[in-house]
């Protein structure tokens, strides 16, 4: 028997068998079988291809993350601005609405600096002597919640140090800082507001009979050379009275933090007056 008979005798055995056995119980088996045993390197095989496309884009990926990083911060940025102009344009309308003094004139000034030292914080203005600016004047804003006792002005500061374009501002909290004060309401005798640590302020030399209480207000009194009269300091939130002592104290808190503010008025008294 030659060799290509074989081969095709093979082949014809081979087709017979293959032709019974896809009519037979048995192929449904080995159909089943071979799903069984190739199912787990398909998956792979998918797997392998979802994680190979995966790689392709990262570099992608990660320049678009770059690109969302620098408009989140451009966002961010934008948004900073915003709320610095909202603030800044209240601020500037309160400003523009606050009363008038008598017998004084209001120079509006910007904070362009600030300094903080022994005696605490002191604020740095774009205006000074040839301006009209000298050591002593009062430097106000105002308070956001007006109310006849004060004519709606709050005390800040004081001129401390003068120069020809640029002046410097102690703090009503300043341990520098000394305002001749009283009570807002009835006969009060006078005292001083004297800055404790950058802080608050403490009314001392109080006379030990005078009424006093937590929510009192405190203005300038009508004794001080350079400062109108009425503007509020604060309001009382704690008396201090020590058995031995003449006087009397009381922690006074300001109405706004002073170091919140960017622009504010010096008061300068007016040269005929």
């Amino acid at each position: 028997m030659s060799r290509k008979f074989k081969v095709v005798l093979i082949l014809i055995i081979s087709l017979v068998l293959l032709v019974i056995v896809s009519f037979s119980p048995l192929w449904l088996w080995l159909q089943g079988w071979g799903q069984s045993a190739l199912l787990p390197f398909g998956q792979a095989g998918m797997k392998l291809g979802t994680w190979l496309e995966r790689y392709r884009h990262i570099p992608e990926l990660l320049t678009e993350n770059e690109q969302l990083k620098h408009q989140v911060a451009e966002l961010s940025a934008r948004q900073s601005t915003v709320e610095a102009l909202l603030k800044e344009n209240e601020e500037l309308r309160r400003l523009v609405n606050l009363p008038k003094t008598q017998s004084y004139e209001s120079l509006a000034v910007e904070v362009i600096g600030q300094q903080v030292d022994e005696a605490g914080l002191t604020y740095l203005i774009n205006r000074g002597q040839l301006d009209g600016l000298s050591a002593g004047l009062a430097v106000v804003a105002g308070q956001p919640e007006a109310n006849t006792s004060s004519a709606g002005l709050v005390l800040v500061g004081t001129i401390k140090q003068v120069s020809a374009h640029l002046s410097s501002v102690a703090l009503v909290t300043s341990n520098s800082s000394k305002v001749l004060a009283k009570l807002a309401q009835g006969n009060t005798g006078q005292s001083i507001a004297v800055g404790e640590y950058n802080l608050a302020v403490r009314l001392k030399y109080i006379e030990l009979d005078e009424l006093i209480k937590v929510g009192d207000g405190v203005v300038t009194s009508n004794l001080n050379r350079l400062i109108p009269a009425g503007l509020l300091i604060g309001t009382v939130t704690s008396v201090e009275k020590n058995e031995g002592e003449l006087f009397q104290s009381a922690i006074v808190a300001p109405p706004t933090p002073p170091e919140q503010f960017r622009f504010l008025y010096v008061l300068k008294p007016l040269m005929n007056q």
